[in-house]
C-alpha cells in the first residue's frame, strides 16, 4: 500500500488520534494508529480499549490497504518535516514502512492491521444535536472539579445529565463540586438520563472541540458508550459504570450572606496572599466586617500575609477558611467582571457565582483553620 499526502493533513489527522493512543502500553498494538487507504481517502484510527478516535482525510495519491504504524513516531517525523511538504509512506512486502519526503528517508517497524482492536458496537442510541461549541462550554466549565485516580471511580468522571428541560454537566471530588447548565427543549427525552464520561474522555473531547463553532454537532449514548461525530471525525468513549451521586444535595440555593466582588481583583489578591499559605493544607482566611473583606495566610515558619478588600456589607463578622488552590479554581472558571459569594456558616459549603450568568455554580466546602 502507498500513501501520498501533504504534511499538514497527515499531522492533522495523526494530533487528532493520538489522544486515544498511550503512551506506553503493555501492547504494543495500542501505541499505534490503524491507517486505511481506500479510493481517494485515508482513514485513522487510535485506541487505549476505552477510547477511540477516528478521522479520515482526503489524499493526493495512493494505493488501497491498511497497515498499523508507531503513532508518536510518525508525528515527531512529519512535526520535523519542512511546512508544505508532500510525505510519501510506502508498505513493502517486508512489511516495513518506508516514510520519504524530499531528501529525508525514514523506516518504521508495523504490526499488522488484522491485530488492531475493534471498540465493541455501541448499540441502540439516543441521538442529540447541539452547537458544538456549546457542548465544550459544558465540559470546560466544570471539568477542573473532576477527581483523579479516587477510589470512588464513579467521581473520577463527568456527568452529562439530559433531561426534558435541558443538559448540564457536574463535576465533583468531594472537596468541591461544579455545576453548569442549558436550558433548551429536548425533543423525545421524556424521562432523566444520566451519563458518566471517564476522566480521560473529558479531556481529549474538549481538545477536539471549537470554541467558535456553532454548527450542530450529533451526541450518541447507548448504555455503555458515548459517541460524538463532528465533521470527518467520530470520537467514541466506553462510560463509568456506576451511580452518580445526589449532586443536588450539594448545591446551596443561596447564602444568608452575600457578597459581590471584582473577579479579578480578587483573584489577583488571592494569588498574592497564597504565597505564604502553608504549602502541605494551602489554607487561606477570609473575613468579613463591615464594607471590608481581609484576606489572611500563615505557614509553620510564623510567615504571615494580609491584604484587604473594599466590599458592600454591613452584617455581622464572619470568618471562613478554605484551600486557597480550590477557590482560585473556582474563581477562574467563572468568566463575568464580578463574581457573588453565597455564605452561610463557617461550616458549610460556599457558592461562587456570576450573578449576570448563574448557569454555572461552583461550591467549595470549607476548612478548619
Amino acid at each position: 500500500m502507498r500513501l501520498i499526502q501533504t504534511r499538514e493533513h497527515l499531522l492533522e489527522s495523526l494530533q487528532a488520534t493520538l489522544g486515544a493512543i498511550e503512551k506506553r502500553h503493555t501492547a504494543p498494538i495500542l501505541e499505534n494508529v490503524l491507517l486505511r487507504i481506500q479510493g481517494n481517502q485515508s482513514f485513522w484510527r487510535g485506541t487505549d480499549l476505552e477510547l477511540e478516535i477516528a478521522t479520515n482525510n482526503p489524499i493526493i495519491d495512493g494505493t488501497d490497504g491498511e497497515i498499523t504504524l508507531p503513532a508518536r513516531k510518525l508525528a515527531d517525523i512529519c512535526k520535523s518535516l519542512p511546512a508544505e511538504s508532500i510525505v510519501n509512506i510506502e508498505v513493502q512486502n517486508d512489511k516495513r514502512a518506508r516514510v520519504t519526503s524530499g531528501r529525508s528517508r525514514f523506516e518504521l517497524a508495523t504490526l499488522p492491521a488484522t491485530e488492531f482492536p475493534e471498540l465493541e458496537d455501541i448499540g441502540d442510541v439516543h441521538t442529540l444535536s447541539l452547537p458544538e461549541n456549546l457542548l465544550k462550554h459544558l465540559l470546560e466549565s466544570v471539568a477542573y472539579a473532576m477527581a483523579n485516580q479516587d477510589v470512588r471511580y464513579y467521581l473520577n468522571g463527568l456527568l452529562l445529565e439530559v433531561n426534558s428541560d435541558g443538559i448540564r454537566t457536574v463535576a465533583t471530588d468531594g472537596h468541591r463540586l461544579s455545576l453548569c447548565f442549558h436550558t433548551m427543549a429536548m425533543p423525545g427525552v421524556e424521562q432523566s438520563r444520566q451519563l458518566i464520561i471517564p476522566r480521560k474522555g473529558v479531556l481529549e473531547l474538549s481538545r477536539l472541540l471549537r470554541n467558535d463553532c456553532q454548527v450542530p454537532l450529533q451526541l450518541q449514548s447507548s448504555q455503555n458508550h458515548l459517541r460524538v461525530q463532528l465533521d470527518n471525525l467520530r470520537f467514541t468513549s466506553k462510560l463509568v459504570d456506576g451511580r452518580y451521586p445526589d449532586y443536588r444535595a450539594a448545591v446551596p440555593g443561596g447564602g444568608q450572606i452575600q457578597v459581590d466582588l471584582d473577579r479579578k481583583t480578587f483573584k489577583d489578591t488571592l494569588s498574592r496572599v497564597a504565597i505564604l499559605s502553608n504549602e502541605k493544607f494551602r489554607g487561606v482566611r477570609l473575613s468579613l466586617s463591615e464594607n471590608r473583606l481581609k484576606i489572611e495566610a500563615n505557614n509553620p515558619e510564623q510567615e504571615v500575609a494580609t491584604d484587604e478588600l473594599d466590599v458592600h456589607y454591613s452584617g455581622k463578622d464572619f470568618s471562613i477558611g478554605f484551600n486557597v488552590t480550590y477557590l482560585l479554581d473556582a474563581v477562574n472558571h467563572l468568566s463575568g467582571e464580578t463574581l457573588r459569594l453565597h455564605c452561610n456558616s463557617p461550616e458549610s459549603s460556599v457558592l461562587l457565582t456570576d450573578p449576570d450568568d448563574e448557569t454555572v455554580r461552583n461550591v467549595i466546602m470549607p476548612i478548619r483553620l
